[in-house]
């Protein structure tokens, strides 16, 4: 297991053997949602019997790699990455991290909205109108990705126990175009994607420390719930009945706990822990 610090995201890497002896929760065995594989994947006895059924899946539906990434998503900015990189292209994930692609690939982003597989091919990837900067940029992120053989494939998200927690799937080919990807691909994909998140699901919570609202003092979280309102550092010493200075160290404490770059991502994170 790999950790990295790079800007703006925490970057850690795990891989199958990192799960081996961690205790989880087999499917059902008439669990059809989650269908034979993730079945498979819970029996196994071993990572070399994981992977050799996942490849084998990979490859029955025309897909050459995989990447499963674990995030904390503050709004678009995502703050850590857990990436599952037994079957991603050998050096990609670390080229994803240095590179910071993270600001310019759409795909995560799409996945946090739209949680059912979307075909992407590295052509049409960024058919939009980019500015001069984005644009240079984008064209590196397709330089690499086609030398790691990632031309087109198919990509979801999926959802976790966590509101600020999301993973996301991504399976390419090094075929071009995305003419090759048909409905059965698409179903195949979820059906690889899905089984391998239970797996991990069970097994890695410990990857990425969630913070909660549960172990705040009443008064961070009642500053939580006034970032959400707009309101004044002034307004809220007022309200606290504490000087303006208590109420700055608070959410500077708030910001470090979360990861929050500034008030508007704090408000955010409030938004999404605060059960009221």
């Amino acid at each position: 297991m790999n950790d990295t610090d790079e800007e703006g995201t925490r970057f850690i890497t795990f891989s199958d053997a990192d799960l081996n002896g961690r205790a989880g929760t087999a499917p059902e065995p008439g669990d059809r949602l989650l269908g034979q594989l993730a079945q498979h994947l819970a029996a196994a006895p071993d990572s070399a019997t994981r992977q050799q059924l996942v490849r084998t899946a990979l490859r029955a539906a025309g897909f050459d790699s995989l990447c499963y990434c674990r995030v904390l998503r503050i709004g678009e900015f995502i703050s850590r990455c857990a990436w599952f990189d037994t079957y991603s292209p050998p050096g990609w994930p670390a080229r994803y991290a240095q590179e910071d692609f993270f600001q310019i690939d759409p795909r995560p982003g799409i996945t946090a909205c739209i949680e059912w597989p979307a075909a992407w091919d590295l052509d049409t990837l960024f058919s939009g109108t980019l500015a001069p900067r984005c644009e240079t940029f984008a064209r590196r992120f397709v330089t690499v990705a086609q030398q790691h053989g990632l031309n087109s494939g198919v990509s979801f998200g999926v959802a976790t126990a966590h509101p600020l927690e999301h993973s996301i799937v991504m399976l390419s080919s090094a075929q071009h175009g995305r003419g090759w990807i048909v409905d059965t691909t698409l179903g195949a994909a979820y059906a690889i994607g899905t089984a391998i998140h239970a797996f991990i699901e069970a097994r890695a919570r410990h990857l990425l420390p969630v913070p909660s609202g549960e172990r705040l003092s009443e008064a961070q979280r009642a500053i939580l719930r006034f970032v959400t309102q707009g309101i004044s550092d002034r307004e809220m010493a007022e309200k606290l009945t504490m000087s303006p200075h208590n109420v700055r160290y608070h959410l500077r404490q708030l910001k470090k706990i979360y990861n929050a770059q500034n008030r508007v991502q704090l408000a955010y994170i409030a938004g999404r822990l605060l059960d009221d």
